[in-house]
């Protein structure tokens, strides 16, 4: 599938940062992981295309604590009929 395919999941327009609802709750698991580019289909051990990833060996879940803030970029349109990946 070419990336301006209308069925590609990556049109390149989507752009949302939340810093502030990410959690980690590896404090024993691996610290390198590989994922497809889409960052799914996660394991140990490289594979082709994979894109190595590096996550820390903690446990910030701050006990069920659900520490939310604003998020930046959710409600903006980035798509144009010339947008397309890469841009």
């Amino acid at each position: 599938m070419t990336f301006d395919d209308p069925a590609s999941e990556f049109d390149g327009v989507d752009r949302v940062v939340d810093v502030n609802s990410n959690e980690v709750d590896n404090p024993d698991g691996p610290q390198v992981w590989y994922t497809d580019p889409f960052g799914k289909h996660g394991r140990t051990q490289p594979f082709p295309g994979s894109i190595r990833q590096f996550i820390a060996r903690i446990d910030n879940t701050r006990g069920g604590l659900r520490a939310a803030g604003p998020t930046l970029g959710g409600t903006r349109d980035y798509g144009g009929p010339r947008v397309h990946a890469p841009n």
